[in-house]
């Protein structure tokens, strides 16, 4: 799982004291608040002890575009033509019905 915002990870750990394990994390954030996006981030961290939440905000998985659709991500992820460049800098080319989704409703005619 990963997750868009950290933010919601540092409020749900704002009392939890360090060291923790993963363990006590996941358990702490499911008390704080149970079946939220942060929680299920945090289930995802790898095993391990963390000494201050700035090591838990840089070890949970996060999504570093957001914006992107499925078929963008798949497209990327398929269709590189540069090594060493992160798979959501990579161009894209939309479909049609992408591009209709995407338009600014403020654009249309009348």
């Amino acid at each position: 799982m990963k997750i868009k915002d950290t933010g919601q990870i540092a409020d749900l750990l704002n009392d939890i004291d360090f060291p923790a394990s993963k363990q006590q994390i996941v358990e702490h954030a499911h008390q704080a608040g149970p079946g939220t996006e942060a929680e299920r981030a945090l289930a995802a961290l790898p095993l391990g002890d963390y000494d201050n939440l700035q090591e838990v905000l840089r070890s949970v998985p996060t999504d570093p575009d957001p914006g992107r659709s499925a078929s963008e991500r798949d497209y990327q992820r398929t269709h590189h033509r540069k090594s060493g460049l992160a798979e959501h800098m990579r161009d894209t080319e939309r479909t049609p019905v992408e591009e209709e989704l995407r338009r600014d409703p403020g654009s249309e005619r009348r």
